[in-house]
């Protein structure tokens, strides 16, 4: 009998054995953000949850942890390194959720149709030398809330950071190694970092990591411009303008909105070049929820000079900069983030629209200051031209530009923010993304419409892209804009010429 029971209790064990593993091996949660996985487990009885970064490079890896608090400020999550899998502090990460939380349950707003993020900026080890990535990652507040265990899976699409030779010619840069004196063992920051960094002579590191070297400013509650016309021509003939916008999310169909952040990198330390990177979703809002629809009319007998009108939404933005460090001190090597999310009030994004008098100055108000970069850094990507009037959306720009839905809606924040940025950087950074996780233009549409009050009158429009392709996803992409020059052109002067366009001088008669 007791034989009997004990082979009973093996064959359950066996039975129950692999159900266990599946049901705490299979995902209960998990989204794709193209460049990065993200999937959440049952965490293990007895044991506590886990957060870990899976890299496909099989080096010595670090990877420097940023976040973004409800009011704006860059928050430090910590530097971590490993091979192919890092583990993150999950109490950190745990506490900067529950941060969140509390906001938005404080602005009666669901906390499970947010997602806030995390930016990793990390360093790979590759046979050819040293490797960088930037990506974003938003996290589901509730899953972690919930303390489940997750993975982010970063994927391919590394650029080259630093060459073989170069590391080589650093390692010139290692003290007295004769006397055992080093500098890396004592100033490498951030201090901490386990065994796999120290592999060195005399224990010194061979980590590379990013370390917040500034935060250049952050802005709480300001206006994030979404879209902005200039008008001008003979703007007497505008008989109205309309400006909409309208963001949706839906569980269903898997569209989400996205706010992505963007990032120059100066290999050189001079200033004089940057990479463009586009780091991918930080922030998004998902379920089945409208979260912003409105259309605001100006009237055309209010617009009798060149002005400028704009629309967008009420969110916070930042500007930090990151230095490379190496196993022997701060390298020339730097990055600049900047980040925006929207602010979130009962469930609802916040519209803020204006019509400011005159033509784009970088003295001017929001709009007429962020259309003045635009022209200035952006250059022309879609004009279009018609009689009567013009109507155009952010599909229809982002289509004749061939971009991402992820970045339909450009969003320059830059000149909002204080920082000793050159000229160069201006063009990289001066804008991040808003976009949909799927083409679906009604989820996330930004339209401008200029009627005129005679059909036989002639208006353009000229919308700007970035003068500069971002990385993404192993290719590289345009960032559109809903930002336009429009035009009305001058009635036609019958003493013109209709054949060769060519007007006469004053007292003189054209020919025919």
């Amino acid at each position: 009998m007791r034989r009997r029971k004990i082979v009973a209790l093996s064959l359950g064990l066996l039975v129950m054995l692999p159900l266990f593993w599946t049901v705490f091996s299979t995902p209960v949660e998990a989204s794709d953000y193209t460049e990065v996985k993200v999937a959440y487990y049952r965490t293990l009885p007895f044991k506590e949850p886990e957060a870990k970064i899976i890299l496909p490079s099989r080096g010595v890896n670090t990877v420097t942890v940023l976040g973004m608090l409800p009011n704006g400020t860059p928050v430090d999550l910590g530097t971590y390194a490993g091979g192919e899998s890092i583990k993150m502090d999950y109490r950190r990460i745990e506490r900067y959720l529950r941060i969140w939380e509390e906001h938005l349950k404080k602005a009666r707003t669901d906390p499970s149709f947010v997602n806030p993020g995390i930016v990793l900026l990390g360093t790979a080890h590759r046979k050819d030398g040293l490797g960088y990535f930037v990506r974003g990652v938003p996290l589901n507040l509730g899953e972690v809330l919930k303390r489940r265990s997750f993975r982010v899976s970063v994927l391919n699409g590394f650029r080259t950071l630093l060459s073989s030779k170069e590391i080589e010619r650093l390692k010139s840069r290692e003290g007295n190694t004769a006397t055992g004196k080093t500098i890396g063992a004592d100033s490498f920051p951030p201090g901490f970092f386990p065994e796999e960094c120290y592999p060195g002579p005399y224990g010194t590191s061979v980590c590379f990591d990013w370390v917040l070297e500034e935060v250049y400013d952050t802005e709480d509650n300001t206006v994030i411009p979404l879209a902005a016309a200039f008008l001008n021509g003979d703007v007497g003939e505008i008989d109205d303008v309309y400006l909409r916008e309208r963001f949706q999310s839906s569980r269903v169909l898997g569209v989400e909105i996205g706010f992505s952040a963007v990032a120059a990198v100066d290999r050189s330390g001079t200033g004089a070049s940057y990479e463009a990177e586009i780091v991918g979703m930080v922030y998004t809002l998902k379920g089945d929820h409208l979260w912003l629809k409105k259309s605001v009319r100006f009237r055309g007998e209010d617009i009798r000079r060149p002005t400028v009108v704009g629309i967008g939404i009420k969110g916070d933005i930042a500007l930090a900069k990151y230095r490379l460090y190496g196993p022997y001190g701060p390298l020339d090597v730097t990055m600049y983030v900047v980040m925006a999310q929207p602010e979130i009030r009962n469930g609802r994004l916040i519209s803020v629209w204006g019509k400011e008098d005159g033509a784009p100055s970088r003295y001017g108000g929001t709009f007429r200051k962020a259309m003045y970069y635009i022209e200035r850094y952006w250059k022309p990507g879609f004009t279009v031209k018609s009689k009567d009037f013009i109507e155009v959306n952010n599909f229809d720009v982002s289509q004749s530009v061939s971009t991402l839905p992820l970045f339909s809606v450009a969003a320059p924040v830059l000149p909002k923010l204080n920082g000793p940025l050159g000229t160069d950087v201006y063009p990289v950074l001066l804008s991040t993304g808003v976009g949909v996780t799927k083409y679906r233009s009604e989820y996330a549409l930004v339209g401008i419409t200029v009627g005129l009050e005679h059909r036989y009158r002639e208006v353009s429009g000229t919308f700007y892209k970035s003068p500069v392709r971002f990385e993404y996803d192993g290719e590289e992409y345009w960032l559109s804009s809903m930002y336009a020059d429009v035009t009305v052109f001058p009635s036609f002067n019958p003493r013109c010429n209709p054949r060769t366009g060519v007007c006469p001088e004053d007292g003189e008669t054209p020919k025919g």
